[in-house]
């Protein structure tokens, strides 16, 4: 680990290995999760947060992969559907932009909204998600290696308004990362199967019992 990762992941406190066996449709594979918690600070308020890693090969992921039903949930429902180059109808086919990487390091971040208890309990969920999304975000910005890529938790927020807007071509493309969900995936599926993790949502004026936020790192080895 970097030096500058370190200072900027400090205080990991615990670090444990659990093993189970995931089968789902023609996957069945064991698994090593890999749990960690990690502390944080938002308006200078000790937040702790939950992380999860897994390491499997790009294949096995394939089984969560079905862009023409989820990208059909972005076209009704998300503002940023076609208004950004990271988002669908925009994005790659997945297998062709991962072709490169055999190896695939799956992150979950989570985290309880009842921390922010200095926030009205009406906005505790959604800025408790917001927090943890932008945290890995940064974190897997941070560990993006030479020889792989970031799949981002996150729709690309690089540019104020994106140049598609205008109708021209990103003029970084270099930069450019895509989401598993702009991809196509169930990440809801990636969560139970994989990480044994459900979502949790709010209720009317009752936060969530937490929030979660899934991202990757392809790799060629």
């Amino acid at each position: 680990m970097s030096q500058s990762l370190t200072l900027m992941w400090h205080m990991i406190f615990q670090h444990n290995e659990k093993f189970y066996f995931c089968a789902q449709t023609e996957l069945k594979i064991m698994i090593e999760t890999k749990n960690k918690y990690i502390i944080k600070t938002y308006q200078n308020n000790e937040i702790k947060i939950q992380f999860k890693k897994l390491d499997v090969s790009t294949n096995e992921i394939l089984a969560y992969l079905s862009p023409e039903e989820f990208n059909s949930y972005c076209k009704t429902g998300c503002p940023n559907y076609n208004q950004k180059w990271t988002c669908p109808p925009n994005c790659p086919p997945f297998i062709d932009y991962a072709k490169n990487y055999p190896k695939l390091n799956l992150y979950l971040f989570y985290t309880s909204p009842n921390q922010f208890d200095f926030i009205s309990q009406k906005d505790r969920s959604l800025t408790a998600y917001n927090f943890i999304k932008e945290e890995l975000q940064s974190y897997l910005s941070e560990i993006e290696p030479v020889n792989g890529k970031m799949i981002a938790a996150n729709s690309c927020e690089i540019c104020k308004i994106c140049a598609l807007i205008k109708g021209n071509q990103c003029h970084i493309p270099e930069k450019v990362r895509y989401n598993l969900v702009a991809f196509g995936f169930n990440v809801s599926k990636i969560m139970s199967d994989l990480f044994q993790h459900k979502i949790k949502w709010a209720k009317q004026n009752e936060p969530s019992e937490y929030v979660s936020s899934v991202g990757a790192i392809l790799k060629e080895e």
